[in-house]
């Protein structure tokens, strides 16, 4: 809420009609500092909601928001599923290995196309030894590292 349409617009939609009236909050300036006095009558009001009424409400209102949602919420997200948001991906290691499961796709796009997955995530030290090589470490400084048990590879 940063307009001061969008002030009148909360305060009517949640009942908040004193604060509405306060002339100390008239302007969006004016809400950021009292922001401690505000915050905590905000929190009550959204706290009387589930997350799907308050969601339906605001979307009501016309007022612009966005849920927070919890990595495990995700799955389920309407908008992911239907926008590809989540990308198909295959357990490589441990005890899921196998299994499919879906990841969350980067939230970009280049010309119109969303990146997606090339390949499986690699199993635990699948690239070590190409990766070292990449990073500059000779054949032999590989081998003493997985001699020494400092690196792991497959």
């Amino acid at each position: 809420v940063v307009s001061d349409k969008q002030w009148k617009d909360f305060c009517t939609a949640f009942d908040l009609h004193e604060l509405a009236a306060d002339r100390t909050l008239d302007g969006n300036n004016d809400r950021v500092k009292h922001k401690e006095r505000l915050l905590p009558v905000i929190k009550a009001t959204f706290r009387k909601y589930t997350k799907l009424e308050l969601m339906a409400k605001l979307e009501k209102t016309g007022l612009p928001f966005a849920p927070i949602a919890r990595p495990e919420e995700l799955f389920d997200d309407p908008h992911l599923a239907a926008s590809n948001g989540l990308l198909p991906l295959t357990v490589t290691d441990g005890p899921r290995a196998g299994e499919k499961t879906r990841l969350p796709a980067l939230p970009l796009e280049m010309d119109g196309e969303r990146f997606g997955v090339h390949r499986d995530v690699p199993r635990a030290g699948e690239h070590t030894r190409e990766l070292l090589r990449e990073a500059g470490y000779s054949d032999a400084r590989v081998t003493d590292l997985l001699t020494r048990k400092v690196i792991a590879a497959l």
